[in-house]
């Protein structure tokens, strides 16, 4: 026990170093590499290194996820507009050499302050840990949480090497790891281990469950998109499953596993609105066509009764009854098509059909 709490000491000599002589400038250029096109679906941390330089810029407004869905899209729309780029929604590694302020800067400096938060949080839980392990009597769980705490040590020793390497996403995992298990240690000796496992356990798959789901869902707006259908309602509603599983990870983070379950849930459930709001669009624009053909046969109808009609007037019929009744039907169609265009697709078949009904009559009149 006498030599832990000189480690303790001693990382916080060298967290000290790290905040001292961290790499700046040139290194922060190389942070941030694209190597591909990003446009709409693609997901990653160059995404994420995107979206923090066009929220510096002032074009994007919300939090950084890393998917590149309709917002990410418009940001860059708007941007590619303002500096007279051709606006095409799709950001490709060309255009990055000419940026100013460059990408690396904004990303690498939000990540290491991130990563820098996550290795002083993570000291203060080992030094947490630590006093309660010092006061806690022999025993199983005292040995096992001294586990923790050298589990802890390592963990946040390695934070600070790669901290100091510029290595920023390695030192905020390791950071997390270390305060994950310094937690642990104090959840053992309170006897919560278990329990919270369980609950920890169950929460890391609700989330998973749910970001599954919502991949599935994209894919779906996708498809349904180059179909030509509208996808607007069920995107705001796969953003807003998004940002309830960002939610989900915070609270996941700070160890509120009920509440990161209830975040999920909450996700899953505005997945499925938007998966019923594609079937909805789906219906109808089946409705849509049934009432286009429905009324387009009518009018293809209407021409040959009133060529049936022309030719018993060329042969002295009396044809005024059948007239009549094709111009009730010509009203029909009229109504039929307003119907249409405005969406009330079962009345323009309702329409469609009664000008059948009178092309008919007025069929029967010549006969």
């Amino acid at each position: 026990m006498t030599m832990k709490t000189p480690l303790v000491a001693v990382l916080g000599v060298f967290m000290l170093a790290a905040m001292t002589f961290a790499p700046q400038g040139a290194q922060a250029q190389t942070s941030c590499v694209f190597t591909r096109t990003l446009s709409f679906g693609a997901y990653g941390s160059d995404v994420q290194c995107l979206q923090t330089w066009l929220a510096a810029q002032g074009y994007f407004y919300v939090q950084p996820t890393g998917y590149y869905g309709p917002i990410t899209r418009d940001s860059v729309i708007r941007w590619q507009s303002a500096r007279g780029l051709a606006v095409t929604g799709v950001f490709t590694p060309n255009s990055i050499g000419r940026q100013t302020p460059p990408l690396g800067d904004v990303y690498t400096n939000t990540l290491s302050s991130d990563a820098l938060r996550a290795i002083q949080d993570a000291l203060d839980a080992i030094k947490d840990a630590q006093d309660e392990v010092d006061d806690a009597r022999s025993g199983n769980d005292k040995d096992d949480a001294e586990d923790f705490v050298r589990d802890a040590q390592m963990f946040l020793l390695d934070a600070l090497q790669a901290f100091i390497r510029a290595d920023y996403n390695n030192a905020l995992n390791d950071a997390e790891n270390a305060e994950d298990a310094a937690n642990d240690a104090i959840d053992e000796l309170d006897g919560r281990s278990n329990d919270n496992d369980n609950d920890k356990d169950d929460a890391r798959d609700a989330i998973d469950d749910a970001e599954e789901a919502l991949d599935d869902a994209w894919n779906e707006v996708d498809d349904a998109f180059e179909d030509g259908e509208d996808t607007d309602d069920a995107e705001d509603l796969l953003d807003e499953a998004n940002d309830a599983l960002d939610d989900a990870e915070d609270a996941y983070d700070d160890r509120d596993y009920d509440d990161a379950i209830d975040f999920a849930d909450e996700a899953e459930d505005l997945i499925d609105e938007a998966l019923d709001e594609l079937d909805d669009d789906s219906d109808r624009d089946t409705d849509r066509d049934e009432a286009y053909d429905a009324l387009d046969y009518a009018e293809e109808y209407l021409e040959d009764a009133w060529d049936e009609v022309d030719e018993a007037w060329e042969d002295w019929d009396n044809t005024d009854d059948a007239e009549d009744l094709l111009y009730d039907a010509e009203d029909k169609l009229a109504r039929g098509w307003d119907a249409y265009n405005d969406g009330d697709y079962d009345d323009a078949i309702d329409f469609a059909e009664e000008a059948e009904d009178l092309i008919d009559e007025a069929l029967d009149e010549l006969n």
